[in-house]
């Protein structure tokens, strides 16, 4: 190789030499590339991934890691490497160029270095969640990824059936919604599999999830009580633009859910007698009686010092966003507030339900979620309604539940008086209730031009108030909540700043 390294600095000592040894090696390059293809065949002897046979394992990080470390270590490790080489070179390249160039920015690019999530782009792994990078990892996990996509859609371009990253994003697009045009545009420049495909995978995996859904219903010795059922109301509009007789906008009203199964571990810690249906009546009957102090609601030692220190991170957040970054990070008020009764974070067991057909808000809409719900379940009449089935729903489906139950009673029938089913307000519903009181408290009168409510706040920053309060949007209400907070916080900041350098 040192009379080949000798030969090349010869040859590339004049303008022609240069020219002609880079055509040399890319007629190289192009036939190593030419030579190193993935095998043709069904995974994992080859590489065609059938829609006809996708598994819901095909979908998981451990699946999708394998199918690049086997794409770029085995089937096009030439590609990989060279685009993988050419990035570092280039970028250490820039890094020596801009060396010089830094300068007041130093302090802010180093804090900005740390792994805090508020610092960190939104990206990172295409539409799936990841670990967050820092530094050069996180500038290696880009060219990686980057590259690996390449790698991917030169071989789907040579050979349509090399398909294992383009079914992947086909089903993530149809889920996220992507229109068919640009859908056909991913599927053009080799990102995805056509709509076709992923409409057939979608048949493959309702299938798969069928069966998976009948076997967790299905009664197991030993448990005498069902997985939770959540449901929520869904209205989907298909909007017609050109309205004629017989083509007009339609309104679909239905219901969605899924069945959350209990955790192994939490049920092995629990006394199986205790949750059977004669216990439940038990607790129901005791609970009436049970006594309710004011003791109860109010604060304790405790609580209050996680309040200040939920106050803290709020002002030191407004003060290192807006304000000034702290000297002295190790001795800083952290950002976040104080760790009360934290939830596991284990990822949930949770198996989707297939959209249902319902009635408007009314009782009647409620029996037909039920007839939808035991059709998928795979029991009988009986087995559905012989055990306590916990359910999670919306205040309108609770009281709706609570309506047709009503209509039925008395009645010695479980199937008839729904006695064994037991409704309960959703985390997210409960919170979105809490949110949307709290803010309209808060919010004050538009009308009063005097009045200094929320509303106020939102005008001053721009965002007009009648938008503010969104009972559809929980996620904008929020981010409205926390802008008029900051907003507070930052003037308190200010004014305490300015009132300090007058008095000096």
């Amino acid at each position: 190789m040192r009379l080949v390294d000798a030969m090349a600095d010869e040859i590339k000592s004049s303008a022609v030499g240069r020219d002609a040894w880079a055509k040399f090696i890319q007629d190289e390059a192009i036939e190593i590339l030419a030579s190193q293809k993935p095998p043709k065949g069904h995974y994992p002897q080859g590489s065609f991934h059938s829609s006809d046979k996708v598994k819901e394992s095909f979908f998981t990080q451990e699946e999708k890691d394998r199918r690049e470390e086997i794409l770029t270590s085995t089937h096009t490790p030439f590609l990989y490497n060279i685009l993988m080489g050419a990035l570092h070179k280039q970028h250490k390249q820039k890094d020596s160029t801009n060396a010089d160039d830094k300068g007041d920015s130093d302090l802010e690019d180093d804090f900005q270095s740390e792994e805090v999530p508020e610092d960190m782009p939104l990206d990172q792994d295409v539409v799936a969640y990841t670990k967050m990078h820092t530094g050069e990892a996180k500038v290696n996990f880009r060219f990686h990824r980057i590259i690996t996509t390449v790698c991917s859609m030169v071989t789907f371009a040579s050979n349509r059936r090399a398909n294992g990253l383009q079914l992947m994003n086909a089903m993530r697009f149809m889920a996220c919604g992507v229109s068919e045009r640009v859908h056909n545009y991913m599927n053009f420049i080799g990102l995805s599999s056509s709509r076709w495909t992923s409409l057939a995978a979608l048949n493959t995996l309702a299938k798969e999830a069928k069966g998976k859904l009948r076997s967790g219903m299905a009664i197991k010795a030993g448990i005498p009580i069902s997985p939770t059922i959540c449901i929520d109301n869904i209205d989907m509009v298909e909007k017609v633009h050109a309205l004629s007789v017989g083509n007009k906008t339609h309104t679909f009203r239905g219901t969605w859910g899924y069945i959350h199964f209990p955790n192994p571990e939490l049920l092995r810690s629990l006394n199986m007698d205790e949750l059977s249906l004669p216990e439940y009546y038990k607790a129901i009957e005791l609970a009436n009686s049970a006594p309710i102090e004011p003791e109860y609601f109010l604060p304790t030692t405790e609580s209050n010092i996680v309040e200040e220190g939920v106050w803290k991170s709020q002002i030191a957040q407004v003060l290192k966003k807006y304000i000034a970054v702290p000297g002295d990070k190790e001795s800083a008020f952290p950002l976040h507030p104080p760790v009360v009764d934290q939830i596991s974070h284990e990822k949930p067991d949770v198996q989707m339900l297939k959209l249902m057909d319902a009635s408007d808000n009314c009782a009647e809409g409620v029996g037909q979620v039920f007839n939808g719900i035991l059709s998928q379940s795979g029991l009988s009449v009986d087995e559905f309604f012989a055990r306590l089935q916990p359910m999670d729903g919306d205040l309108g489906t609770v009281q709706n539940f609570n309506c047709l139950r009503g209509q039925r009673s008395p009645n010695p029938f479980p199937q008839e008086c729904l006695d064994s089913c037991v409704f309960q307000l959703g985390a997210a519903h409960t919170l979105w209730n809490v949110g949307s009181a709290i803010f309209t408290h808060h919010f004050g009168n538009q009308s009063d031009s005097s009045d200094c409510g929320a509303w106020q706040y939102l005008e001053a920053l721009g965002f007009p108030a009648e938008k503010a309060i969104q009972k559809k949007d929980f996620t904008l209400m929020i981010n409205q909540m926390e802008r008029v907070l900051e907003s507070i916080l930052f003037y308190c900041l200010r004014y305490h700043e300015d009132n300090s350098e007058t008095r000096s």
